[in-house]
């Protein structure tokens, strides 16, 4: 699937949207609880998004809140900073309610 497009996913590209203290230029690591695939996704300082399963698209960061947007589909979750190293199990960054650890790994 473009799944981080349904896994960490939604960006729409809406200008003057806030980036400040979001993901901006930062890099996590998603790995599947079951399967054990992982997969990296970097957020650019511009509002792009990609990751190396061939996904690309926008990313906003406001009031606490992150979007993804890939093509038609986003996703929208609460997103707090974290430091290099830190994790999050969670079933919500993925549309298909398959459960993965995020790492900030940049």
């Amino acid at each position: 699937m473009k799944m981080f497009a349904a896994g960490l996913v939604a960006a729409m590209g809406v200008a003057g949207i806030a980036l400040a203290d979001g993901p901006a230029g930062q890099v996590y690591e998603s790995t599947e609880t079951e399967s054990g695939y992982s997969y990296t996704s970097t957020f650019h300082a511009d509002g792009r998004f990609t990751n190396d399963m061939g996904n690309e698209g926008r990313w906003t960061y406001e009031d606490g809140e992150l979007c993804i947007i890939i093509g038609e589909s986003s996703l929208c979750n609460p997103f707090e900073p974290s430091e290099v190293g830190e994790s999050v199990t969670t079933d919500e960054w993925r549309a298909d309610g398959v459960e993965i650890t995020i790492t900030r790994i940049e």
